[in-house]
């Protein structure tokens, strides 16, 4: 996506047509071929400003939904903390709970301790009373009292011993029934509480589950805004590109005129001159040949136009063959561009009018560039070194040739080797 973006904007719709102009009369076509020209320069600008306010609506979209995104990411931390706390309770509780069972567990262990000290008690006395003839037993201590007095408090002591064994019977029947019921109390609330614990552990993971969704969403949305913030960068560099094309595009328009009130014929075209490649052994540079194009460096060809690993190659890449490989013009032309790019490195751009045909070479990924914008170049001028900037996984120089202007499909551009004797 990203060098998608940045070759758009490396040199976007170079319209470009004449700025070396053809040693011809200027005619009233050529006036209006050029102001319309320039009004499809501005309609591009136009679009492009759109691109660059859609760009931002959709910025400003996806970081309402980060927003979003980020209060339900706080809104369910708060709830996991929550819900941490409750499970913390729950097994603070069912702690205590374990602890009260074991001190239940003895207590219920001096229950049935005492529950057997009767249950031994009562054998005891029903032994007792089925050897000494039960109940006749009680009425013999009462008929054998020697006075009113003594039957009285011997009626009060067989009283007395009825009423213990019904006292005794009574506790052990409560305690049996206390310990069930305990027993059960604590079961059942265990129970409830470890089913609670299972609940919000449940919930826990559900609302972990959430929040990695919430990440998720989170890191994809901020992914698209990086890339929306690439493309408006993008489209920001193209409307610069796009600027500078239609001052110098007016800038030619006014020279056309000029030339028109002056009724020139013709003109004497300036002799070819490689400029700067004076400084430059002959032996390093490429021999100008016939032709409307010529090879722009010196080497190998080591990857050919066309398709090239699930892409399409848009250019030619020339190996780089020595320390310092220079690189000249292809035709004569004007430097539209030439500055640093992400993708292509150091690079510039070229238009060419051969034969009433508007050209535009590229040459990409230069050690150096020695032509700066604006200047007139000549066919086989020097213009910079062969290099390894930009997008480049070797020293090379990637080459295109457009029939036309460039554009972001790159639709124009032909086969340099259909054009030039390599």
């Amino acid at each position: 996506m990203r060098k998608k973006y940045v070759a758009l904007a490396a040199a976007a719709a170079l319209t470009l047509t004449s700025f070396v102009v053809p040693a011809l009369a200027v005619t009233n076509r050529d006036i209006q071929q050029k102001q319309s020209e320039i009004h499809a320069v501005e309609r591009k600008q136009s679009a492009v400003q759109s691109k660059m306010n859609q760009a931002q609506q959709e910025i400003n979209r996806l970081q309402n939904e980060q927003a979003k995104a980020e209060a339900e990411i706080k809104r369910l931390d708060l709830a996991v903390e929550e819900t941490n706390g409750k499970i913390r309770t729950k097994r603070q509780e069912i702690e205590e709970m374990k602890q009260a069972i074991v001190a239940l567990q003895r207590e219920i262990a001096d229950l049935r301790e005492r529950i057997e000290r009767r249950n031994e008690l009562l054998k005891e006395r029903a032994r007792s009373l089925q050897e000494s003839g039960g109940v006749i037993s009680y009425l013999d201590v009462l008929l054998g009292a020697q006075s009113f007095s003594d039957f009285i408090d011997r009626m009060s002591a067989v009283a007395t011993i009825f009423e213990a064994d019904r006292k005794i019977i009574k506790e052990q029947e409560a305690d049996k029934a206390l310990k069930e019921e305990k027993e059960k109390q604590l079961h059942d609330n265990l129970a409830k509480l470890e089913q609670n614990l299972k609940e919000l552990e449940q919930l826990k993971q559900t609302l972990n589950e959430q929040i990695a969704a919430k990440e998720r969403l989170m890191a994809q949305l901020k992914q698209q805004e990086e890339e929306q913030h690439e493309k408006k960068l993008a489209l920001q560099e193209e409307k610069e590109l796009l600027e500078k094309q239609e001052a110098a595009m007016r800038t030619q328009l006014q020279e056309l005129i000029r030339r028109k009130k002056a009724e020139e014929a013709s003109r004497t075209k300036a002799p070819s001159s490689r400029g700067s490649s004076a400084s430059v052994s002959s032996a390093n540079l490429p021999p100008i040949t016939s032709g409307s194009f010529m090879r722009p460096a010196n080497g190998p060809i080591t990857s050919t136009f066309g398709p090239r690993g699930g892409e399409f190659h848009a250019g030619i890449d020339i190996g780089k063959r020595g320390s310092d490989v220079p690189v000249v013009a292809a035709a004569d032309g004007y430097v539209f561009r030439s500055y640093y790019s992400k993708s292509y490195g150091n690079v510039i751009f070229i238009t060419h009018y051969i034969d009433g045909q508007l050209y535009t070479t590229v040459y990409a990924h230069l050690e150096s560039r020695l032509v700066g914008e604006g200047q007139f170049v000549n066919k086989g001028q020097l213009i910079g070194y062969m290099g390894n900037t930009g997008y480049s996984t070797g020293p090379h120089l990637h080459f295109e040739l457009h029939r036309g202007p460039w554009n972001a499909a790159k639709s124009n551009a032909v086969n340099p080797m259909a054009y030039i004797p390599f």
